[in-house]
C-alpha cells in the first residue's frame, strides 16, 4: 500500500491542537474509516476500486486489516482531536513487510470479507500488492498508509503526524521508504527530505504511476 490523500502543507504557526499516540485498539475501525475517506480519490485506489459509491467501503475494509497486522508487527500513529482520530500514520520496521504467509493466514477472515466486496477487481490488487512489495527495502522502514480526514486537512495534522516518525527516525539514524500515486504529494515529501528512489512504476499503461521515494538516514547517524 501507499500514502495518499492530500496530507497538508508544512505546519502552521500555530499547530493543530490535535494529540499525537499510538492507535488503541478500540479505535482501530475510526483510524480505517479516517483512511479510506482520505485516500478515496487517490490515482491508485480509482484505479483499482472504479466504481465510487463503494470505494470507500472497500478500501474501510482493506485498512481494517491492514492496521490488525500494522498494530501486532508495526507501529501505528494516529492525531487526534478529543476522542476522534483525525489523522493515521502506519508505519513498518525493517524486514518485516511485505507480509509472511502466516500473517496472511492469521488475516484469513478478514481477506474472505475483502474478497466479498473486491472479487472483480482483484487482478489489479494483486498487481499493486506485488509490485509494492517487491519495491519495498528490507532495510528501511516503510509508511504503509497515511492519510488526515478529508475535511480536517491542511491544517497541519498530516505533518505533525510525520514529524513524530521522521524525528525518531533521525534520532536512532535509520532511513525510510515509502510510495504515492498522487503526483502533487511528491513535492511535499520532497521538502520533508525524501528523494525519488527511482522511476515511477506504472499500474497500467499510461498510468497512474507508483512514485517509490526515500529518506536517507542523516549523515554520521549508524545508517548514515
Amino acid at each position: 500500500m501507499y500514502p495518499g490523500g492530500t496530507p497538508g502543507g508544512p505546519a502552521r504557526r500555530q499547530p493543530p491542537p490535535d494529540v499525537v499516540g499510538p492507535l488503541q485498539p478500540r479505535d482501530r475501525t475510526a483510524a480505517a474509516a479516517v483512511l479510506a475517506a482520505a485516500l478515496a480519490d487517490d490515482p491508485g485506489y480509482s484505479h483499482l476500486f472504479p466504481v465510487r459509491a463503494r470505494r470507500e467501503r472497500e478500501l474501510r475494509e482493506v485498512y481494517r486489516m491492514t492496521l490488525a497486522d500494522g498494530m501486532r508487527y508495526g507501529r501505528v500513529l494516529v492525531t487526534k482531536l478529543g476522542d476522534e482520530v483525525t489523522g493515521v500514520l502506519a508505519l513498518y520496521p525493517p524486514s518485516t513487510y511485505p507480509m509472511t504467509v502466516a500473517r496472511w493466514v492469521r488475516q484469513g477472515l478478514r481477506l474472505a470479507r475483502i474478497a466479498s466486496f473486491t472479487r472483480e477487481h482483484s487482478g489489479g490488487i494483486i498487481r499493486f500488492g506485488t509490485l509494492t512489495s517487491q519495491g519495498v527495502p528490507p532495510d528501511k522502514w516503510y509508511v504503509e498508509a497515511f492519510g488526515v480526514r478529508p475535511d480536517l486537512q491542511r491544517a497541519g495534522r498530516g505533518s505533525l503526524l510525520l514529524q513524530r516518525f521522521l524525528d525518531d527516525l533521525d534520532r536512532a539514524g535509520v532511513a525510510s521508504y515509502l510510495e504515492t500515486t498522487k503526483q502533487e504529494n511528491v513535492g511535499y515529501y520532497h521538502a520533508r527530505g525524501y528523494t525519488d528512489a527511482h522511476e515511477p512504476v506504472p499500474l497500467a499503461p499510461g498510468g497512474p504511476f507508483i512514485y517509490p521515494m526515500t529518506r536517507h538516514a542523516p549523515a554520521g547517524r549508524p545508517g548514515g
